[in-house]
C-alpha cells in the first residue's frame, strides 16, 4: 500500500480522451504541471486490474480500473466504473486509486495512501458528503464551505473540548489551529499569525469569526475585565460587515476590505488589549457595482431597520429605487434580504453602542449615509449607462447639468450644508487666474460633473468607514489596565486574524481587483517562501536527504503590477498638473509599452487581443465562466498572467481612481458642514490648496501591504485554507473541477508532497529531552541528548522511516509527536525486559564507537605521517625540476660573466 506514485506528466495525445467541448485541456490537465514531483519524461507504472482515477470534464476525476497495457505506445485502456465504457488513455494521465470499502476517510490528506491531485480532491469530496468540512494537510486547516448550519460543530461545549488538546487529537477544527496558537503564544511568548484565505464566497469571514468566538472563550473568562474586552471584540464584527461587506454574484456577504485583527494577551494568557487595522476599501462600490450585486450592508439595513417617522424626516422612501442601491442596468433592489437586512440593523446599532457611541452619534451616522443616498440622485436625468466609473477622460459635453432641487435640499439638510453652495461647489469649478490670487468660474461639462460627485460620495463614506474603524480601535483603549495605558503592542503578544479579500475575476476587473490580486500574490508568494521553500531548506541544513520540488515563484508577476503601479502615479499626477495628454488610454498603451522592454514582465503582462475579453488563451479560472460585460480594445485593458490564472484588467478610470485627494471646492464643503461628525471627516489642509492635489492610492496600499507582511515575519502563523465546493452557493454540491482549481491554485499539492515525504513535526534535542524525560528511567538520563532520543524512539516502536535525527532536531512523520503526547499522558509504562535490551543495545553501540574511535586514533598518525611524507616528496620533486631548469641557466650566464 505505500507504494509510491511516480511522477506525472501532461498527456500528449488529448484527441484521445475527452476534453472541454472548447478543446481546452480539463482542469485535471492543468493540474498535472502541479501534481507532486512532476516530471513529464517519468511514466506512472501500472499493471492490469489496478485501480486509478482518470481525468474526466465534468467531475476532474472518475473512478476506473486499468483493463490492459500497451508498453510500446505508454497507453492504458480503462475501464470507467461509472458508466462500464472503456477508454484508451496515455498512461501519464492516470493516478493509483486506493479504495475503501468501509467508507473512511483520512482527516489528513497527509496520511493517504497515494499522494496526488485526484486522491486528495476525492478525500475532499467523500467529507464534504458526510459534512466532515475540515480536513488537515499537516498544520494546514482545509475548510470546504457546507452553505447551511452544521448542528452541534460551534458552542461552547466544543470549545471546552478542543481547549488544551494537541493538533490532530481530535478531528480537524479550527477551533484546533486557534487553540495551537493560542498554547503557542502563553508557552512561547511569541506573536502568531491566522492567515485565512481563499476565494470570494468560500468562507473566509465566517472561519474568521469561528476562530475569534474560540479566541474568546480560551483566554476571555479570566476576569471581568477581559470578559468586557471578548464582547467588545465579537461586537465589532456586525459594524464591520455593515459597512464594509456587500453582495457580490459570489457571495452574499463578500469583504470588500482587508482587515487584520490583533488580540493581545497578557503573560498569564488573559486578554488585554486588541485592534484593527484595515485595508483598501472598495470605496468605488458606493457609486457603481454590477448586475445582481448590492453595495455595502448598511444602506439597505438602514431603509429596512428604520422607523417610518425617521424615513419620512429623512426624505427616504423604504422600497424606492436609488441609484447608490442599484447597478444602472439592474431593476430594482435585489429581493431576498428584507428580513436579514432588518435583524442586522438591530446588531449593527446594538454593537455601535457596544463601542461607546451614544444615540445621538448613531443617528448622526445614519443621517450622513441618508445624505449620501440623495447625493446620488442629484442629477435630474439619468446618467447614461457606462457613466458611473471616472475615466480620466472628458468626453467633450457641454450640456448643462441640471440638478433635482429636492434631492439637493435634502441632501444638503441632512449633510450640513447650503443647498446653493453644495449645487454650485459641484456644477462649477474654480479656475484661478493666472497672475493673480483670484479664482473665476466655469461649468462643469457632464463627465467632470459626475466626476465631482462621484469622489465626494466615495471620499466621505471611506472617511465614515476609516473613522468608525478608529472608533472601535478607541473603544478598546477605554478597557485598558492602567499599566497598559499606552497601549498594549510593545509590551503584549499578539495573535493576528488576517481576513483578506480573495483572488478576483469579475464581469469587470479594475484598480481595484489589481490591488486585491497583488495582495493574494504577495501571500502566496510568503506562503511558498516560509512555508514551502523554507521547508526545504531546514531539511537541507539539518543534513536530511531530500530532492527538492519545484516552487512557483509570484516575482516577476509582484514586479510587473509595481512596474504598473509607477506608470499609474505619473499619468495621475500629471493629470492633476494639466501635464501632457494623461488619458487612461495613454496610460494602457504606456503600461504595454514598458512591460514589453523587460523579457521577464512581458511574460506575465501583455496587451488584450483586439475583440476578445482576453478570456480564452488561458485557463479561466474556477466559477469565472461568465463574459465580460463588452470586450476590450487594445488601448482600454491589459492581461496578467497570475499564479490563480489569467486577468483581463480594464484601465477606465484609473487615473481618478488613484487620486485619494478631493478637489479643494468639495473639501471645503466637508470641513465648513454644520454638521459635527461631517466636518469631522474634513481635512483643512487639502481644503485651502489653490488646485487639485495628487495623493497615491497604489502607494498607499503597497506601503501598507509591506507593513502588513513586516507584522507577519514576526509571527509565528497558521494557514487556514478556505475552498468553495460549486459556484451556485447551494448544500449538498461538491463540483470537483472547481475545487481542484483552488486546490491547485494555493499550493495545497506541493505542501501534501512535502509534508508527506517529510517530517511535519519537528523538535530541538533540549525540549524533546525536557518533555519526554520521564518516559523512561532515570538510568537513561545521563546519556547524551541523541542517544537519550534514540533509545525513545527504539523503546516506543517508532518505525524507523517515521524519525530522523538532523543536526540539533528530531523529525517526525505525521501523527508520531502526538502518539508520543498520548504515551506522556497517558503514564504508559514499559516493560523491563524491554528496557534493558535497550540498554544493552545502547552499551553495545557505545562499545562500538569507542573500538571506532581506537582505530581512528591508531589509523590517524599514520595518515599523517603518509600524508607528511607524500607533501615532501612533492616538495623535493618540484624543487628537483626547477634545479634541473635553472642550473644550465646558471652555467650559461657563469660563463659570459668569466669571458
Amino acid at each position: 500500500l505505500k507504494r509510491r506514485l511516480g511522477p506525472l506528466a501532461c498527456p500528449t495525445r488529448q484527441q484521445r480522451w475527452p476534453t472541454r467541448a472548447s478543446g481546452q485541456p480539463t482542469l485535471a490537465d492543468r493540474a498535472c504541471s502541479h501534481v507532486l514531483g512532476s516530471d513529464r519524461s517519468a511514466m506512472v507504472q501500472l499493471g492490469a486490474s489496478d485501480l486509478v482515477f482518470v481525468p474526466w470534464p465534468e467531475t476532474a476525476f472518475a473512478a476506473a480500473h486499468v483493463v490492459s497495457v500497451d508498453a510500446a505506445s505508454r497507453e492504458a485502456d480503462v475501464e470507467i466504473e461509472a458508466t462500464g465504457a472503456v477508454q484508451r488513455v496515455p498512461m501519464s494521465s492516470l493516478r493509483h486509486r486506493f479504495s475503501r470499502e468501509d467508507g473512511v476517510t483520512s482527516q489528513d490528506n497527509t496520511a493517504l495512501v497515494h499522494m496526488n491531485d485526484a486522491t486528495i480532491l476525492d478525500n475532499l469530496e467523500r467529507r464534504h458528503a458526510k459534512d466532515e468540512i475540515y480536513t488537515y494537510t499537516a498544520s494546514v486547516l482545509l475548510a470546504v464551505n457546507p452553505y447551511k448550519d452544521i448542528k452541534g460543530l460551534y458552542s461552547d461545549e466544543q470549545c471546552a473540548r478542543y481547549k488544551g488538546k494537541h493538533l490532530g487529537a481530535l478531528p480537524p477544527h479550527p477551533y484546533a489551529i486557534a487553540d495551537t496558537a493560542y498554547r503557542a503564544l502563553v508557552r512561547e511568548r511569541r506573536n502568531q499569525g491566522l492567515l485565512i484565505s481563499g476565494e470570494s464566497g468560500a468562507g473566509k469571514t465566517e472561519t474568521a469569526k469561528i476562530v475569534m468566538q474560540f479566541l474568546a472563550y480560551a483566554s476571555g473568562t479570566t476576569s471581568a475585565h477581559a470578559d468586557s474586552i471578548q464582547a467588545r471584540v465579537l461586537r465589532a464584527q456586525p459594524i464591520l460587515e455593515s459597512m464594509g461587506n456587500a453582495v457580490t454574484m459570489r457571495n452574499s456577504n463578500s469583504s470588500r476590505f482587508g482587515k487584520y485583527n490583533r488580540i493581545f494577551f497578557d503573560e498569564a494568557g488573559a486578554l488585554v488589549d486588541a485592534g484593527i487595522t484595515t485595508y483598501l476599501l472598495e470605496s468605488s462600490r458606493v457609486v457603481m457595482h454590477s448586475d445582481r450585486e448590492r453595495t455595502y450592508h448598511c444602506f439597505y439595513e438602514m431603509l429596512q431597520g428604520l422607523n417610518d417617522e425617521t424615513l419620512e424626516k429623512w426624505g427616504l422612501e423604504r422600497t424606492r429605487r436609488y441609484r447608490l442601491l442599484t447597478s444602472s442596468g439592474g431593476e430594482g433592489l435585489l429581493s431576498g434580504f428584507e428580513s436579514r437586512d432588518a435583524d442586522n440593523f438591530e446588531r449593527m446599532c446594538d454593537a455601535l453602542k457596544g463601542i461607546g457611541m451614544s444615540s445621538e452619534e448613531v443617528d448622526d451616522m445614519f443621517c450622513t449615509l441618508a445624505g449620501l443616498i440623495h447625493l446620488g440622485e442629484l442629477e435630474k436625468a439619468a446618467p447614461p449607462s457606462g457613466s458611473s466609473e471616472g475615466s480620466g477622460e472628458d468626453d467633450g459635453s457641454d450640456s448643462a447639468i441640471e440638478l433635482d432641487e429636492i434631492a439637493l435640499e435634502r441632501a444638503a439638510m441632512l449633510l450640513g450644508m447650503e443647498a446653493s453652495e453644495l449645487g454650485s461647489r459641484l456644477t462649477k469649478k474654480k479656475v484661478a487666474v493666472r497672475g493673480r490670487r483670484s479664482f473665476h468660474e466655469v461649468p462643469r461639462s457632464a463627465t467632470n460633473f459626475r466626476h465631482a460627485l462621484q469622489s465626494f460620495i466615495k471620499a466621505i463614506y471611506k472617511r465614515l468607514f476609516d473613522r468608525t474603524v478608529e472608533r472601535i480601535n478607541g473603544s478598546f483603549a477605554d478597557l485598558r489596565p492602567a499599566k497598559f495605558a499606552g497601549g498594549a503592542q510593545d509590551v503584549c503578544s499578539h495573535i493576528g486574524i488576517l481576513d483578506i479579500y480573495g483572488f478576483e475575476n469579475l464581469q469587470r476587473n479594475s484598480f481595484e481587483q489589481l490591488c486585491i490580486n497583488l495582495a493574494n500574490e504577495r501571500l502566496q508568494q510568503y506562503f511558498v517562501e516560509n512555508v514551502l521553500r523554507a521547508e526545504q531548506e531546514l531539511y537541507k541544513r539539518e543534513g536530511l536527504p531530500w530532492c527538492g520540488l519545484q516552487l512557483p515563484d509570484a516575482q516577476p508577476v509582484c514586479n510587473a503590477i509595481g512596474q504598473v503601479f509607477r506608470v499609474l502615479d505619473e499619468y495621475s499626477q500629471n493629470l492633476m498638473r494639466s501635464v501632457g495628454n494623461p488619458t487612461d488610454k495613454n496610460f494602457c498603451l504606456k503600461v504595454i509599452e514598458e512591460a514589453s522592454k523587460d523579457p521577464e514582465r512581458k511574460e506575465v503582462l501583455r496587451a488584450v487581443k483586439p475583440g476578445s475579453s482576453g478570456r480564452k488563451s488561458l485557463p479561466k479560472l474556477s466559477g469565472t465562466g461568465r463574459k465580460s460585460l463588452s470586450a476590450l480594445s487594445m488601448n482600454e485593458g491589459f492581461v496578467i498572467r497570475h499564479y490563480a490564472g489569467q486577468v483581463d484588467y480594464s484601465t477606465h478610470g484609473w487615473l481618478e481612481k488613484n487620486n485619494d485627494k478631493l478637489l479643494p471646492e468639495c473639501e471645503a464643503l466637508i470641513c465648513d458642514s454644520t454638521d459635527s461628525l461631517v466636518e469631522s471627516l474634513g481635512e483643512e489642509d487639502a481644503s485651502n490648496a489653490r488646485g487639485p492635489s495628487f495623493r497615491s492610492i497604489s502607494k498607499r496600499y503597497t506601503k501598507d501591504l509591506e507593513a502588513l507582511l513586516d507584522t507577519l515575519s514576526t509571527c509565528n502563523l497558521h494557514y487556514i485554507r478556505c475552498f468553495k465546493p460549486n459556484g451556485e452557493q447551494m448544500p449538498d454540491r461538491f463540483d470537483g473541477s472547481l475545487v481542484l482549481d483552488q486546490i491547485v491554485q494555493c499550493g495545497t499539492i506541493e505542501l501534501v508532497k512535502i509534508m508527506h515525504d517529510g517530517f511535519p513535526n519537528r523538535c530541538c534535542f533540549d525540549e524533546v529531552v525536557a518533555r519526554f524525560r520521564d518516559l523512561l528511567p532515570e538510568r537513561f538520563h545521563h546519556f547524551g541528548k541523541r542517544t537519550f532520543i534514540e533509545a525513545l524512539m527504539c523503546a516506543y516502536d517508532v518505525p524507523a522511516s517515521d524519525w530522523a535525527l538532523g543536526m540539533s532536531r528530531l523529525f517526525l512523520k505525521a501523527g508520531q509527536m502526538q502518539a508520543l503526547e498520548n504515551l506522556r499522558a497517558e503514564g504508559v509504562a514499559l516493560c523491563a525486559e524491554r528496557l534493558s535490551g535497550i540498554l544493552a543495545r545502547i552499551i553495545r553501540k557505545r562499545w562500538a564507537r569507542a573500538g571506532h574511535a581506537v582505530r581512528l586514533c591508531c589509523y590517524l598518525p599514520k595518515l599523517l605521517e603518509q600524508i607528511r611524507v607524500r607533501r615532501a616528496s612533492e616538495a623535493l620533486a618540484k624543487a628537483t625540476v626547477a634545479a634541473s631548469r635553472l642550473a644550465p641557466r646558471l652555467l650559461e650566464a657563469r660563463a659570459r660573466v668569466e669571458a
